[in-house]
This record gives structure tokens, sequence and C-alpha cells, in this order.
């Protein structure tokens, strides 16, 4: 091999060192230039999330503050309404001739609901919510049988409510008769089963 072909293939060899150098290189400012955006990306996904998280704990923060507030506006009120039902039987009570049985328990009505009024006045809704649980870990089939009579009660009177409200079916409207917005019987078209022809 002449001379000149070995300089020519030790810088061959020097150039192809140096660019698998270079390309090394280059390759590693790559891969830490990568690794410094995935970095970052990833500290902006981590913060913007925390701010999410943050903002998602005030909001539920507030709307269970302005929940627990109406709840408390509405117990007062249900306690002032309670405490005025119950002084109505007091005087009921007061005002009645004689010691009868109607009298001592529309006195003990009157009694119970002041109690109720004063307890839900001092207690609120809160105290009301824990009591109910305590009371249902203690004795759970005592508070499913009073859920149920109480849902019992409210459906009775739901369903007397909409009946004194003339919502149910009128005497004149029974099923089978015409009432006043029932079609005449020749405005009916003729292809209807049991239309006579």
């Amino acid at each position: 091999m002449s001379e000149m072909a070995k300089v020519s293939t030790d810088r061959a060899r020097q150039a192809g060192q140096t660019a698998k150098q270079e390309a090394s290189a280059t390759a590693g400012q790559a891969r830490q230039g990568a690794g410094a955006v995935v970095g970052t990306a990833a500290e902006q996904v981590g913060a913007v999330t925390g701010e999410a998280r943050a903002q998602a704990g005030a909001m539920a923060g507030d709307l269970r503050a302005r929940v627990t507030e109406e709840a408390d506006q509405q117990a007062r009120r249900g306690a002032q309404v309670m405490r005025q039902w119950a002084d109505d039987l007091s005087g009921l009570a007061d005002g009645a001739d004689a010691d009868t049985p109607a009298k001592s328990l529309v006195a003990q009505v009157a009694d119970r609901g002041h109690r109720a009024a004063d307890y839900l006045d001092s207690r609120g809704v809160g105290g009301l919510v824990g009591d109910l649980e305590d009371f249902a870990r203690r004795r759970p089939g005592a508070f499913l049988g009073g859920a149920v009579l109480a849902g019992i009660a409210v459906g009775r009177l739901a369903k007397a409510g909409s009946k004194a409200n003339g919502s149910g079916p009128g005497p004149d409207e029974r099923p089978g008769t015409p009432g006043p917005g029932s079609l005449p019987e020749d405005a009916a078209p003729p292809q209807l089963p049991g239309r006579e022809a």
C-alpha cells in the first residue's frame, strides 16, 4: 500500500471518528434538550393539576358552606313555624273548660312542639343530622322503620293535599264517562275500535 493511500485511509478514519463523535455529541445534546422539555412539561402539568385541584377544593368548600347556611336558615324558619303552632295549641289547651283527655293531649303536643323548636334553634341542621346518624348506627332497624313510616306519612299528606287542591278526579270525571273536556261521540274518527258504523 502506498504512503498516499495510507494517509488517505487514516484521514478517512479520522473523519469517520470525528463525524461519529459529533453525531454522538449532537444526539446527547438532543437527548438533554428533550429531557429538559419533558421535565418542564411535567412541571407545568403538575402545577396546572395542583391549581385545578386547589380551585375544585375551594369551590366545594364554598358550596358546602352555602348549603349549610341555607339549611340552617330553613331550620330556623321551621323552628319559628313549629313554635307558632305549639303556641296556638297551648292557647287551645288553656282555653279548654275542664281537664279532659283532649286538653291533656293538646297540651302534650304543644309542649313537644316547643321542645322540638328549641332543639332546632340550638342544634341546627348539623346537630339534627348528627343525631340521626348516631341513632341510625345504634338502632338501624328502628331508623329504617321510622323512615318507612315517615315516607308513607309524607306520601299520604301529599296525596291528600293534591285532592284538596282539586287536582284529583272530580265526581263528573269518572273513568268511562265523558267529562267536560271529552270529545263528542260524532267527533271520533270512524276507524277507531269500538266505534259502531
